[in-house]
């Protein structure tokens, strides 16, 4: 199904929010993850520091430390209450071969236990949100463990273990996601809505354009367009009130109905150009959104660093650390996308700016012999990157053409170009020029390259076609259009697998 150029607006503006939602959503997803991590960490921090604590009273009374720690009321409550604690599930005492001295769950003791990932290993500056999130949304869920060693007369006595569960997790971090969800819909919703609105009120007065043209058309005379007299859609229907009382006007004499068509072509002219006037308003909202998406990029990047200092615990039984929060990754990535396509679509106008803004010529004799020397140093480089081999082949004796330099130099270095990018395994490049028949200038641009098949041949002058991975389908449009100014021809040969002949035929000078 082709879309209409409000669908294309709509579709754009609606694609436009719709990557800034999700690359903002990511973000914040990424945010909360991490604040959950170091919310549970925290969490067992806190309860490991007051399992600490208490060690430190206990391991003084009686001959054997573990039997004291086993036996103590004190730490027991702790560690039977730790269940209670948000995402906590288990907190252990272990001695050095991970034996377990005490527990919340007395059927564990004197158990090995089972060695879990570290928290705080997974809360390192090196990892990222990705791998966070995927371990908190792990299919079958797991325990992490905060662990804090204990030491006893600056031996290694243990280390207290304390588990949290990444459901647990799970089940908090969706219930922080629920408004930033709802708000990013809302979001999305509202911009469609506004991109609609935006593309009835644009569009408008193009309907109106269009009924105008069509009763001109049909031989109605004295059409007129009511349109605002404040943008460039009043002054194109300023035009075309004008065209249209000159047709109304129009004498039944031949001489009269010449310069009327004289006239009509002028118009025709201010038609184009105010054509092309509207094409330079599109961009200025192209280099705002540009403008905006520097801002948004600056912002993020200025967010993904977040320093977050754990407590340190005091004391000769345990250690400390501090961690900061890791750098998001992939936020950027749709900011990159969205500025590809608004240079796209600045591309797409500037070739249609080339086509509709008329081209002054200042012809001259040019002789093509001068114009190769001028672009011999701007394709070597490029050449001896490809392993390319340029020959040249015009002599100073060649007649000059009439022609203007500068397009005309526009002309060979394109195809010049075109010829060593056709050739990325080696070749050679032949640039040849000779006096023809019927008051003409040959010349020639050979390629021994990978050619043109011949499907495409008929197709290469159009405006945007391309075959390359990231061509314009400019280049040889405008080849073609400068050629024809020039009251000149083009003609193009091509073996695929062979090479490619691009063959300009110029008028000569009048010396």
């Amino acid at each position: 199904m082709r879309l209409g150029i409000k669908g294309k607006q709509i579709a754009g503006v609606t694609a436009i929010v719709g990557l800034a939602v999700v690359a903002l959503s990511a973000l914040n997803v990424a945010r909360l993850g991490r604040i959950v991590l170091h919310e549970s960490e925290a969490r067992g921090q806190l309860l490991s520091n007051a399992i600490l604590h208490r060690s430190r009273e206990v391991v003084g009374i009686g001959p054997d430390p573990y039997d004291a720690l086993r036996k103590d009321p004190g730490l027991r409550a702790i560690l039977e209450s730790s269940i209670y604690g948000e995402n906590v599930t288990d907190a252990v005492i272990v001695d050095t071969s991970g034996r377990i001295i005490a527990a919340n769950d007395r059927t564990q003791e004197g158990k090995q236990q089972q060695e879990r990932p570290n928290l705080s290993a997974l809360l390192a500056p090196d990892q990222n949100a990705i791998d966070q999130l995927r371990v908190i949304y792990s299919r079958e869920g797991q325990t992490l463990e905060i662990r804090q060693p204990m030491v006893l007369d600056d031996q290694a006595f243990g280390s207290i273990r304390i588990g949290v569960s990444t459901l647990l997790m799970r089940r908090e971090l969706n219930a922080s996601m629920r408004p930033a969800l709802f708000t990013a819909a809302l979001a999305l919703v509202i911009g469609v809505f506004v991109a609609g609105l935006l593309a009835q009120l644009v569009l408008r007065p193009m309907h109106v354009i269009r009924s105008g043209l069509t009763r001109l058309g049909k031989g109605e005379l004295g059409v007129t367009l009511d349109l605002p007299k404040d943008d460039e859609f009043g002054d194109l229907g300023t035009y075309f009130n004008s065209i249209s009382q000159q047709l109304m006007d129009r004498n039944v004499d031949p001489k009269a109905k010449l310069e009327a068509l004289q006239a009509y072509s002028r118009k025709l002219v201010a038609l184009g150009r105010l054509t092309a006037g509207i094409a330079h308003e599109v961009k200025n909202p192209l280099n705002a959104m540009m403008i905006h998406l520097e801002l948004l990029r600056t912002k993020i990047q200025k967010g993904m660093v977040a320093p977050v200092a754990q407590p340190v615990a005091a004391g000769t039984l345990g250690l400390s650390e501090q961690h900061s929060a890791p750098k998001s990754g992939g936020a950027l990535e749709h900011v990159e996308i969205i500025e590809s396509e608004i240079r796209r679509l600045d591309e797409v106008l500037q070739a249609f700016l080339k086509f509709a803004r008329p081209e002054d010529l200042k012809l001259q004799p040019v002789r093509v012999a001068m114009i190769f020397e001028e672009i011999l140093p701007l394709i070597e480089p490029e050449a001896r990157t490809n392993q390319v081999r340029i020959v040249t082949e015009c002599s100073m004796a060649v007649p000059p053409v009439n022609g203007d330099a500068a397009m005309l130099r526009q002309v060979f270095m394109n195809l010049a170009i075109n010829a060593i990018q056709a050739m990325p395994q080696a070749g050679t490049l032949r640039l040849a020029c000779a006096p023809s028949g019927s008051n003409r200038v040959e010349v020639r641009v050979e390629d021994t390259g990978i050619g043109i098949p011949p499907e495409n041949l008929g197709k290469i002058f159009d405006l945007y076609f391309t075959t390359k991975d990231h061509g314009t389908g400019i280049g040889l449009s405008m080849v073609y259009r400068i050629i024809q100014l020039h009251d000149g021809e083009v003609e193009v040969q091509s073996t695929p697998g062979r090479g490619t002949t691009f063959r300009v035929l110029l008028p000569r000078a009048n010396e």
